[in-house]
């Protein structure tokens, strides 16, 4: 204890000589010791955040932020005139070169913020930033940092109800007339100080003034698609229509495509246009639509296409409109062609009838992907189911089978088989199925994960194959042959009789009717076993055989009615003669 308080009280305390004896005499007096120790103490460890600050500055006196932390801790401790005078110190120790943790303007900004809120001294937080912004005084590397302290410099003024000194120090600040330095001659291309003066104007100044300072924005090409736009807008609300149209023509011609700004002037510019002159200048209105169309990108062009379409259906042509929308099928990406030709489709329809779709479907078909050319000729067959075309129906969907994969796409095989159901006949349906073997021979050797095939959607039950043969017998009444297999081989154009099913019932036929020729007069005419028609077209690998024709007595002599006369030599002439002389 003897010693803690030799180290409170320092050596003045003489620790060594004090006299035990002594004690009662000097007790005011060490207690009064005490309380002086104990203050010291106190004063020591409260001031302990500055001394490892100070600490900490002296080993790197460019170190921002620990000057910034300096300022507060004597702000906490109440002593603003302390946290002045040491960012006024960090002005002059701190190089903007070699700056870190932090920016140099956060020093100027906080001084006059000490200055203005905790001293309440106005004044001086001009003269400071009056200082660094005008006079130069703090050298940065940066045009952005001393962009911030000339904002705030008007902002002062603007807290002090100073309207046209913000306005014309924002002016200033962009009139590049602040300096040689390298950041003072970056001013002029501050977006942030640019913006600054575009709200200043617009607020406070005068049409004529907000015009002047956009022009030069654009014209030092430092303007934003934003600026353009906002510099159009405020145009248009004045009335200055025309103006307007010429601020979106110099901002399409500063960001042209495929900037990404293009698209958002060029929405507004035709959105504006249209909505000032609607129909009333359509020449005018296509250039700029041809113009726009003309330098966008694939990818970007659907909207601007259905905005052209729209208004040729409202104040042009119908025609023209198809045109369009035909133009914008073969412009717009692979990924956007499918719903493209659907609209061409349903426009088609509705200004020119169904059957003028016929077409723009045939198109579609040639020029997507197989997997949306497979649904377009689902619709393509369903419209021709709709006008009652069931052969064209059936051979759209027999085209499209080819591109639709079985295992893939069972909705367009499910389509076909329903539609066979309804529609076809027990041919058709057959044709069916063996088209359906043959495209799934031919994508035997294409592989999908599971993803792609759909693996674990919902399925739909259809009718099975002897189930869809059933019905169609019944509804034709006509049997069906349980023991023939459902394809026997390639299917034949025209339909054979069960009595036909094999070659040697036909050889037999045609026995009976050789017989029924060379019979006699009175044997009755054989027709055969039945009223079928032969038809040797559909007898696979049978040759064709002739026969026998009968002598002209036999024929004779089976025909009934007819006498025999003998030709006169005369009709002969010279060929008679030489016969009778051969015959000699």
């Amino acid at each position: 204890d003897d010693d803690d308080l030799d180290i409170l009280l320092g050596d003045g305390g003489g620790g060594g000589s004090r006299d035990p004896s002594s004690n009662g005499e000097t007790a005011l007096g060490a207690s009064a010791d005490v309380e002086l120790a104990i203050s010291r103490a106190e004063h020591l460890t409260s001031r302990r955040p500055l001394l490892l600050n100070r600490v900490l500055l002296r080993q790197n006196p460019h170190n921002v932020g620990e000057w910034i932390r300096r300022s507060q801790l004597y702000l906490d401790l109440g002593e603003a005139d302390m946290a002045a005078s040491a960012l006024e110190e960090s002005l002059k120790a701190v190089s903007a070169r070699k700056s870190v943790n932090g920016s140099p303007c956060t020093l100027v900004l906080t001084l006059a913020d000490v200055l203005e809120n905790k001293r309440r001294d106005v004044v001086a937080a001009r003269a400071v930033l009056e200082r660094i912004c005008a006079g130069n005084e703090y050298e940065f590397a940066d045009a952005e940092d001393l962009a911030q302290c000339h904002a705030a410099r008007v902002e002062l003024e603007l807290r002090r109800e100073d309207w046209d000194a913000a306005l014309n120090l924002a002016r200033r600040a962009v009139s590049g007339k602040n300096g040689a330095s390298k950041a003072a001659r970056g001013l002029s291309r501050s977006l942030r100080l640019w913006n600054l003066l575009f709200d200043l104007e617009e607020s406070l100044g005068t049409v004529q003034t907000a015009k002047d300072a956009y022009d030069r924005a654009l014209e030092l090409k430092v303007a934003t698609p934003s600026h353009v736009l906002n510099y159009a807008s405020f145009l248009k609300d004045r009335k200055y229509f025309e103006e307007s149209f010429a601020a979106y023509e110099r901002g399409v011609g500063l960001f042209p495509f495929p900037h990404a700004g293009a698209t958002l002037l060029w929405k507004n510019y035709l959105a504006d246009f249209l909505e000032r002159y609607g129909g009333s200048k359509t020449p005018r209105t296509r250039e700029l639509f041809d113009r726009c169309l003309s330098e966008c990108p694939p990818e970007e062009s659907p909207e601007f296409y259905l905005l052209y379409g729209d208004y040729e259906e409202s104040h042009g042509l119908a025609k023209r409109a198809l045109s369009v929308y035909e133009r914008m099928c073969a412009s717009v990406p692979p990924s956007e062609k499918y719903a493209a030709y659907r609209l061409y489709v349903t426009k088609a329809i509705q200004h020119l009838g169904i059957p003028s779709a016929r077409p723009i479907y045939e198109s579609a078909i040639s020029a997507l992907e197989d997997g949306p050319a497979a649904r377009i000729c689902l619709e393509y067959a369903k419209m021709e189911t709709g006008l009652r075309e069931t052969d064209r129906a059936r051979t759209v969907l027999a085209y499209g089978a080819q591109l639709a994969d079985p295992r893939r796409d069972p909705d367009y095989w499910r389509a076909w088989h329903d539609f066979e159901v309804s529609h076809g006949n027990e041919e058709t349906f057959r044709e069916m199925l063996r088209v359906k073997r043959a495209v799934q021979a031919a994508f035997s050797t294409v592989n999908y994960n599971a993803a792609e095939m759909g693996a674990g959607g919902p399925r739909v039950e259809t009718l099975t194959e002897e189930a869809a043969m059933e019905m169609i017998a019944e509804r034709e009444d006509m049997a069906v042959e349980k023991d023939r297999p459902v394809v026997g081989g390639f299917v034949k154009g025209k339909k054979r009789t069960a009595g036909m099913a094999d070659l040697g019932e036909v050889e037999r036929r045609a026995a009976r009717l050789r017989e029924a020729t060379a019979g006699d007069e009175d044997a009755a005419p054989v027709s055969g076993a039945g009223d079928d028609e032969i038809d040797i077209d559909d007898i696979d690998g049978e040759e064709e055989e002739e026969e026998p024709v009968p002598p002209p007595s036999l024929v004779a002599k089976n025909v009934r009615g007819v006498s025999e006369k003998a030709i006169p030599a005369a009709v002969f002439g010279g060929l008679a003669a030489a016969s009778g002389d051969g015959e000699t």
